[in-house]
């Protein structure tokens, strides 16, 4: 491993050490995260949600392990992941809460715009805060627990699921305290931005409305939407609309209030400070209307809320600007010099604010072995570009493996031109992770970390 010393935080996403489906427990993936050096993550949503449903804390909950976490975080004095609803307890006095000076206050706050009045009837008034589930006669739907329905990230749920999801978010908030790991980000929400019908968008608005208690639970204040992939005409493409929806979203975080997000010092004390929900919009190479990184710019500017941002993806830029898993190369073939293209696309990002890049995501990809067929087609639902991302990616640096894509410009041009100033975050998907093996979370954990390493240096020199 490189002995550089890094002027900007790690951070790395949490499936990008190993898959939950293959049998690495979000626990030892936290641990081989810690152990790399990595100073904090970004909660891959279906690893909290496989870790909530799991037998491993079941038996944590059972057996009363959540307890002596806890009460083992001395000063902190954290109580257990009993009563995740109420952070205020969650965080005893003994551990530091404050707002500084530059804690986002919504008093100091430029005006948010208002809705366009041709664009009024997309807005969803009065999104109540319980997030219980109605019929049509507004009555009480209850689940099979017997309590009335609500919503998590991917529709409705019973109330015993989420609030077993919000005890796993609290333990997991513990138990990264232990390991002086921050959580920068929950992620991602998918397809919530763009919904023709007024009654999609609403439960879209539900469900990204159901993370905030997830997050303060978390102690995370970054929300990730990436683009929607659903096609017209269930979804719309004017960037207005999806701005809207972005603001909608906003306006919710904000009036939710804030999170405590801790700081971790190099002593290993806690400062705990109080931060407003952000909204950061990230453009997926194979969104269905919103693709390239511009775009997604374009949504966050309209949007006008000081807490919608724009999430900046290596891989997805480059996947769709630069490079096509369904070409001989692997480069598109649309232009004469893709090099070039993608070039003055990612010198572009100059014109972005700094403190709008809300987060910086890093991976490089190796080319498929055969082209793919272009898709979707009549035999292939799933996009070109996502079949590729999800066995293919890399991390940064790994040429002797095949990494192809101009990773370096891209996070060069992000950092020393954009002037962004936040982690440097590992987001890999790939096909090794599903490999069995306890040892699959550290090996994977190694890599990203001494690809970064090597990152930092080619990007400085």
């Amino acid at each position: 491993m490189s002995t550089y010393t890094r002027p900007y935080p790690y951070a790395i996403f949490t499936h990008s050490v190993g898959a939950n489906v293959a049998g690495h427990s979000l626990l030892s993936k936290l641990r081989a995260i810690a152990d790399a050096g990595f100073d904090g993550i970004e909660l891959f949503q279906d690893d909290l949600d496989a870790f909530a449903s799991s037998d491993e804390f079941r038996r944590i909950q059972e057996m009363g392990e959540a307890s002596t976490a806890a009460s083992s975080l001395a000063p902190l004095n954290l109580t257990p992941p009993d009563s995740p609803m109420n952070i205020d307890r969650r965080y005893s006095g003994s551990s530091s809460a404050s707002h500084s000076s530059d804690d986002a206050s919504t008093s100091s706050l430029p005006f948010n715009r208002p809705l366009p009045q041709d664009k009024k009837h997309f807005a969803v008034a009065g999104l109540d805060d319980d997030l219980l589930v109605r019929d049509a006669s507004n009555e009480l739907v209850i689940g099979l627990d017997g309590l009335p329905m609500t919503y998590n990230a991917f529709g409705t749920c019973t109330a015993t699921a989420y609030r077993q999801e919000l005890a796993a978010a609290s333990y997991i908030a513990a138990f990264c305290d232990t390991l002086g790991l921050r959580i920068y980000s929950l992620q991602p929400l998918r397809d919530f931005e763009g919904w023709a019908k007024q009654q999609d968008q609403l439960l879209a608005l539900r469900r990204a409305r159901s993370r905030f208690e997830v997050m303060r639970a978390l102690g995370a204040d970054l929300l990730l939407i990436c683009s929607n992939n659903q096609h017209a005409p269930v979804t719309v493409g004017d960037v207005e609309r999806i701005a809207i929806d972005l603001a909608q979203l906003a306006d919710f975080a904000d009036r939710f209030g804030s999170v405590l997000v801790p700081l971790h010092s190099n002593s290993g004390t806690i400062e705990r400070r109080a931060r407003p929900i952000r909204i950061g919009y990230e453009a997926l190479s194979w969104g269905a209307h919103v693709d390239v990184w511009s775009r997604a710019w374009q949504a966050v500017r309209l949007a006008d809320r000081y807490n919608v941002g724009l999430i900046l993806d290596s891989f997805n830029t480059l996947a769709r600007e630069f490079a096509d898993p369904c070409t001989p190369t692997g480069i598109t073939d649309r232009c004469d010099d893709p090099y070039s293209e993608v070039m003055q696309s990612i010198r572009a990002l100059r014109t972005v604010p700094a403190d709008k890049i809300f987060f910086l995501q890093i991976g490089d990809a190796r080319r498929m072995k055969q082209p793919l067929a272009p898709s979707p087609n009549a035999d292939e639902p799933r996009p070109a570009r996502m079949i590729w991302s999800r066995g293919n990616r890399l991390f940064p640096c790994e040429y002797k493996q095949g990494a192809f894509l101009p990773v370096r410009e891209f996070v060069h041009a992000a950092v020393k031109e954009a002037g962004y100033q936040g982690p440097w975050s590992i987001e890999v998907f790939n096909s090794s992770l599903s490999d069995e093996g306890e040892t699959v979370p550290t090996l994977h954990a190694r890599r990203a970390r001494a690809g970064l390493d090597r990152l930092v240096e080619e990007v400085d020199a």
